[in-house]
């Protein structure tokens, strides 16, 4: 050591000769504490030894004392004995109890699952009921819709007849009066009494009226169609014509069937025929392209 301080004291260091001041009463004071609380310790398990000691070095003591005396070491054993029987009635006390709570966690756990099984089973009716229910409301707005729709198309239906009723008249009153354009300058020209005049003109008037509803439904909607146009027109022409035929036959000399006068008779009339339902036929072409009539169809114009 002196060696040491030589050194440093050649190299211009000086040794501390004691502590610090400050340092030292806390050092000392943390050095007593943990000095008193080991004495503390050390003597409290002191005490506990002894006592422990004591215990056992009396219970010796008992023991021997009581097996001194027959009685008493008899005493003894029974109380040995009541308090190995006590021990084992506290176990299967607590293994009944046990047993008890196991039953009864048991119980409650089946009683929940019962219960559980009851709602969904409670639910599940519910929601068939409620399925059931909702099937029944649907059959019945499907049967109502069914109904609904049938009255509708019953009624459109019925207006559909009425409106189509209303165009064929539309159509026969424009063929009648077409036709009645196309028959004057011939039942002006002719020569035929008043009362005979008359009639043929009503005939003319009936065949025009029922030629409009015909060609309506003949017709439809096939406006570019002329040859079915055409044979509308060719068909009630010749119906007509060769429904006078006989007349004809009738007014012409004995033998002279085919002659020149009642051929050409014949052919004059079959001209007029079609030149009445051709007029018809045109008037109702015309109130097919101005909207006044709807074709056999729903519509109206070409």
């Amino acid at each position: 050591m002196q060696a040491y301080f030589g050194v440093q004291q050649q190299q211009g260091f000086r040794p501390c000769s004691r502590p610090s001041l400050r340092l030292l009463p806390a050092r000392q004071r943390i050095l007593s504490r943990a000095a008193a609380s080991t004495q503390a310790d050390e003597a409290a398990a002191d005490k506990a030894l002894e006592a422990v000691a004591l215990e056992a070095g009396l219970a010796d003591l008992a023991r021997q004392a009581l097996s001194a005396d027959p009685e008493a070491a008899a005493q003894l054993k029974r109380y040995e004995a009541a308090v190995v029987r006590l021990e084992k009635a506290k176990a299967a006390e607590k293994e009944l109890e046990a047993i008890m709570k196991d039953a009864m966690k048991a119980a409650a756990e089946q009683d929940a699952s019962a219960a559980a099984t009851a709602r969904n089973r409670a639910d599940q009716l519910l929601a068939e009921a409620e399925v059931a229910a909702a099937e029944r409301l649907l059959q019945a707005a499907e049967i109502e819709y069914s109904s609904a729709v049938q009255e509708q198309l019953r009624l459109s239906r019925a207006v559909g007849q009425d409106g189509d009723r209303v165009e064929s008249g539309k159509a026969a009153a424009l063929a009648a009066a077409g036709g009645l354009a196309g028959s004057l300058p011939f039942l002006l020209s002719a020569s035929t009494p008043g009362l005979q005049g008359i009639l043929s003109l009503g005939a003319s008037l009936a065949a025009c009226l029922l030629f409009g509803v015909t060609y309506r439904y003949a017709v439809r909607e096939d406006a570019a169609n002329m040859h079915l146009r055409g044979g509308a027109v060719a068909a009630f022409g010749l119906v007509k014509a060769l429904g006078a035929a006989d007349v004809i036959q009738a007014t012409a000399d004995a033998g002279d069937v085919f002659g020149a006068a009642v051929v050409g008779n014949s052919a004059l009339y079959a001209l007029q025929c079609m030149l009445l339902f051709g007029f018809a036929a045109a008037a109702v072409e015309a109130g097919f392209s101005n909207g006044l009539v709807k074709r056999m169809g729903g519509t109206s114009g070409q």
